[in-house]
């Protein structure tokens, strides 16, 4: 079997989609060729995963800018031209959009082409080119039962997968000093500036004592990285900076509950785990996180706050309140009981149809 698997422009999308096309490789289940956009941002995401891959000029619209409109159509022809000899060389059995702009020309034209088609929406609420291609593909998955809300029309393609999650991510069973908190502060692949900040000031105002029971690892971004750590020494918070890290699984293992951003990969994560969580949405992305951040608030599992009404003083006061174990004990119990689909299962299953 030959499988197609086309994601771009963001690490939420491209993440899910290279831990499905390493397992359809892992298993052996046929020949694999991974589409993503031309920009490097994407080709260095992709160019070490030991994959057969190939690029699209396709570009998200900037602005509304005469340059950029004409600068997109015009690389949305070409991609699209490209799409076409893509399938045509390759000849897929199946191909799976995981979204973004660069998923849209190539799923479209696999769908009159007589290949069988997924899409795979990572956020509650679904994407552009999601929504459009919805109506053409066979199957649309979804990682969170909400999203349903916003598909109306296409129900019986709906199947519930989940989010293709990383290798090697476990919660061991272990008990930590009833006197010391580890806190995991992610910002996303580029940082938070917003958390970068706030989380800082918001443990100096912490009382000494109980700011000393603190350990803190923060995934800072390249930007702000000697800022947040010459800011933590300064505060004598016990605390390990990265401006990036490709070891989350061990991270995560190691936290007590984590203060993120709400990207869907990270939602997943902490649902998955069951880590108790503070999530502050980006509030630039259509209220696309706000929406995650929601399914772990209605569950009990994680303490929503909106950027616009953020302060220094509130974040410390979601912090204190994570700062007892029977808080956070009875947040992770929220989501033990709660179905948890092997994504790469559920996809493979759906390619062999």
């Amino acid at each position: 079997m030959k499988v197609l698997i086309v994601a771009g422009g963001t690490g939420g999308h491209i993440l899910p989609a290279l831990v499905l096309a390493k397992e359809v490789k892992t298993r052996n289940i046929g020949q694999v060729l991974f589409v993503a956009s031309s920009r490097k941002h994407d080709r260095s995401m992709i160019s070490d995963k030991g994959l057969n891959f190939t690029t699209l000029p396709i570009i998200a619209l900037q602005s509304k800018g005469i340059f950029a409109v004409l600068n997109f159509f015009i690389r949305l022809f070409i991609g699209t031209i490209k799409s076409a000899f893509i399938l045509l060389k390759f000849k897929p059995d199946a191909v799976v959009g995981f979204g973004g702009y660069v998923s849209g020309p190539i799923v479209l034209l696999a769908s009159v082409s007589g290949a069988r088609t997924i899409i795979h929406e990572q956020n509650v609420y679904p994407g552009k080119a999601n929504r459009i291609l919805a109506r053409f593909v066979n199957k649309i998955a979804i990682s969170f039962p909400e999203a349903k809300d916003f598909l109306k029309g296409f129900e019986s393609k709906i199947i519930f997968s989940g989010n293709p999650l990383r290798e090697g991510l476990k919660r061991d069973d272990r008990t930590n000093p009833a006197d010391s908190f580890n806190v995991l502060v992610i910002g996303g692949s580029q940082g938070a500036h917003k958390l970068n900040t706030i989380v800082p000031e918001a443990i100096s105002l912490i009382e000494k004592d109980t700011r000393s029971m603190l350990n803190f690892t923060h995934i800072s971004g390249k930007n702000d990285f000697e800022e947040v750590k010459n800011f933590y020494n300064k505060i004598g918070i016990k605390n390990r900076v990265f401006s990036f890290t490709d070891h989350m699984a061990r991270l995560y293992n190691e936290c007590d509950f984590v203060i993120s951003r709400a990207g869907a990969m990270t939602v997943s994560e902490l649902f998955t785990l069951g880590i108790p969580a503070v999530l502050v949405p980006y509030p630039y992305a259509l209220g696309h996180q706000k929406l995650n951040a929601m399914v772990l608030e209605k569950i009990g599992l994680g303490i929503l706050l909106e950027e616009k009404n953020m302060t220094s003083c509130v974040m410390r006061d979601a912090i204190l309140k994570l700062m007892d174990r029977n808080v956070l004990s009875d947040m992770a119990s929220r989501a033990k009981n709660i179905d948890k689909p092997d994504a790469c299962k559920i996809l493979i299953k759906e390619l062999y149809k």
